[in-house]
């Protein structure tokens, strides 16, 4: 079964990176000098993942992740900070040939996830192969 599940997630990476180059580029963008359009505040608008339907979140939720010039990040409920700490983005090829997709480190972490960006939409996570993603919408 996790066989199926890790074909799936390099399958549909490899569809979603071959298939979007206008994509990519705006991707790319996430590593950018200071005027990367990461650097923002983002709110959370859709969880999804694992058995579950998707979780929706109506604008004004206050679950915001906010992401700055100098490589740190805080997550807000209601205003109040959560967590925080630092990050960094570094891209990783999952399959043969040029596929590659970008994953967020969160402080110390040697586990990424993947972090997509397109248009003012922010997409944290895969949830290709049941793990959880978070959809944000710039604020």
């Amino acid at each position: 079964m996790r066989l199926i599940r890790w074909f799936l997630f390099v399958f549909c990476a490899a569809a979603i990176s071959t298939g979007c180059k206008k994509d990519l580029q705006a991707t790319a963008k996430l590593k950018a000098a200071a005027n990367s359009p990461l650097f923002a505040k983002w709110e959370l608008r859709i969880e999804r993942g694992g058995l579950q339907p998707d979780r929706n979140f109506a604008a004004g939720n206050g679950n915001i992740v906010q992401f700055n010039a100098d490589s740190t990040y805080a997550y807000y409920v209601d205003g109040a900070v959560t967590k925080h700490g630092t990050f960094h983005i570094a891209t990783q090829a999952y399959a043969q040939g040029p596929e590659k997709l970008d994953l967020i480190y969160f402080d110390k972490s040697t586990t990424g996830e993947v972090i997509w960006l397109q248009d003012n939409v922010l997409t944290l996570g895969d949830s290709a192969a049941d793990g959880p993603s978070y959809i944000y919408a710039k604020k």
